[in-house]
């Protein structure tokens, strides 16, 4: 599949769906024209470095929250390993596939 990406073309392949890639097309290019609307002297290719950077942070703060979400749930576990009767329900991570019976 072809993508134009702040005006380049990328001849890719990829697992993902087509209607997901051109998800990914469309936020890239949104945040490029942002990022030129907002300093219209730069080049092209500096909004998408710059563009880059602001997905990169994004990227790097979620991560950091999803750790913190992680350890909390972590902690939830003991607690509920610890005292039977404080927690009550189970608490999943996100995408966490069950363990086979009998493990």
């Amino acid at each position: 599949m072809t993508l134009n990406l702040a005006g380049q073309e990328f001849r890719l392949a990829s697992d993902s769906s087509v209607e997901y890639m051109r998800a990914l097309e469309a936020e890239i290019n949104r945040r490029v024209r942002e990022i030129q609307n907002q300093y219209p002297q730069q080049s092209t290719s500096r909004c998408a470095l710059l563009a880059m950077l602001s997905m990169t942070d994004e990227l790097t703060k979620l991560r950091s929250e999803f750790a913190e979400v992680d350890r909390k749930i972590s902690e939830l576990r003991t607690l509920r390993d610890g005292e039977k009767t404080a927690v009550t329900a189970p608490v999943k991570r996100p995408f966490e596939r069950k363990k086979p019976v009998g493990v």
